[in-house]
């Protein structure tokens, strides 16, 4: 059997199965997070979370595809646009940004053991789970390369190296999976005010004057 054949056909989880993972993981980490905790966390016995997934890997590997889900959820419709491309990364950026503060315990899941070297399963799950991780982050950043090629040709942006330049825009978008943590007491605006700012800083950094 390859590792293209070797994955069981998934049954699709309920949202509240995989929104308790992604809590719970944020919480804890992979490593501190038990399925027992995942029940526990939705009022619910285990056989549940073992009625879709076999092992916690598993769980862990769908939690990442719905936060890829949503991820391009978030930016397609702005990609999509007809806008030029100052203004389509204006968009995409501010609603990435967004997502990334919305959805932080999905997101979280990205960055938290994000070489994907996760313990049980088999290995050749675990081969196919780092291909289709890999994939959808390369096709998610693709979009972001895309614009900026097209703002880099047409003189909007000022890029040398379209490689550094897209990394950057991605790890200053992603930058507050490392310091923002919602507070009971903030201000409704907080997120917006974040994303807009980061979103300043991103078009700034490629010369466009905001």
């Amino acid at each position: 059997m390859n590792a293209q054949t070797a994955l069981k056909p998934a049954k699709a989880a309920p949202k509240q199965v995989l929104d308790a993972a992604a809590s719970c993981f944020m919480e804890k980490g992979y490593a501190g997070t038990s399925l027992d905790d995942v029940a526990r966390h939705m009022g619910a016995t285990k056989g549940r979370i073992y009625h879709y997934f076999s092992s916690k890997s598993e769980l862990l590997h769908a939690v990442r595809k719905r936060a890829m889900e949503i991820n391009f959820a978030a930016i397609t419709p702005a990609f999509d646009s007809e806008e030029g491309p100052v203004e389509k990364l204006r968009a995409m950026a501010r609603a990435h940004a967004l997502n990334m503060m919305r959805e932080q315990a999905y997101q979280q899941a990205l960055f938290d053991r994000l070489n994907l070297h996760i313990t049980g399963g088999n290995r050749a799950d675990r081969d196919v789970w780092r291909e289709e991780f890999m994939s959808d982050r390369r096709a998610f950043e693709d979009m972001f390369r895309a614009v900026l090629a097209e703002g880099q040709a047409s003189g909007a942006f000022k890029i040398r190296t379209l490689s550094y330049a897209l990394h950057a825009v991605i790890t200053m978008l992603n930058s507050t999976i490392s310091w923002y943590r919602p507070r009971a007491d903030e201000p409704e605006n907080t997120q917006a005010q974040i994303a807009d700012e980061l979103v300043n800083m991103t078009l700034g950094a490629l010369g466009v004057n905001t």
